[in-house]
């Protein structure tokens, strides 16, 4: 019976089983047509003509087309979450950027052009620095003292060896001294930014504006720098330079609005 639309077809049989009796048997297929190839005749007379050129010594099947069944692997050079490493060509070299400036310069072991200071194999094992800051007078030593012994939170300002300088003089610093860096990749984050600008001075601040859904970069970032001769070094020298393979873009940033 069949085949049907869905190809399946059915074979009914009778014969006798081990007691003599007649037992009817249903076998259910499925049927398939197998398509064949079928060779034209005007190709098959191409072939039979005599090759000359470059394909006078090649075989009859040099020039079918095969299936190949070997495994290609696809490099991923650049995965989320490490940096690229930097080109080793001279003329790209971060050592031989800026006259002689060292982009690349670990401040826990003291490496060049190796690795960045957040990823050092050897942070552990550094000392931990001391303090360099000079110790208030024997008034604000006494007031603090008086303070902490009673086990109350003193604010960053008043602590040991804080500065006290005012919120508007620091806010005009940083206005008058900061940069815009655009143009960064997805896993930059703040250190990275530090290490990068920190050769050409001292840095106040260094910040990755991140997305606050996925945690990324939005691709931008702001530095604030301590003098604005360091600041202008790093638009000079950072300007269109090469990094994590893209093309960063740094400019005075805009002064807030008061």
């Amino acid at each position: 019976i069949g085949p049907d639309s869905n190809g399946i077809k059915k074979v009914i049989t009778y014969k006798l089983n081990g007691e003599g009796k007649t037992v009817k048997v249903t076998t259910t297929g499925r049927v398939r047509k197998i398509a064949t190839t079928c060779l034209v005749k005007r190709a098959l007379e191409c072939r039979s003509w005599a090759k000359f050129g470059d394909a006078a010594e090649e075989d009859d099947g040099a020039r079918r087309t095969l299936v190949s069944t070997e495994e290609i692997v696809l490099e991923k050079r650049s995965p989320l979450g490490s940096k690229t490493e930097e080109s080793s060509t001279p003329g790209d070299s971060v050592v031989q950027l800026g006259k002689g400036v060292v982009l690349m310069v670990c401040r826990t072991c003291g490496k060049k052009g190796d690795h960045w200071t957040a990823k050092c194999p050897y942070k552990d094992l550094a000392p931990q620095p001391e303090g360099s800051t000079d110790r208030p007078g024997s008034s604000d030593a006494t007031a603090i003292t008086s303070v902490t012994s009673s086990n109350t939170y003193v604010p960053p300002s008043k602590r040991l060896g804080a500065e006290r300088s005012t919120g508007t003089d620091m806010r005009r610093r940083n206005d008058d001294n900061a940069v815009r860096v655009e143009n960064l990749s997805e896993d930059t984050c703040d250190a990275d930014l530090k290490d990068l600008f920190g050769t050409f001075g001292p840095v106040l601040r260094a910040h990755v504006v991140k997305d606050y859904k996925t945690g990324l970069s939005r691709g931008y970032g702001f530095v604030n720098f301590v003098s604005r001769e360091a600041a202008q070094r790093a638009i000079n020298n950072l300007n269109g330079y090469d990094y994590d393979n893209l093309i960063l873009s740094v400019q005075w940033s805009a002064p807030r609005a008061n």
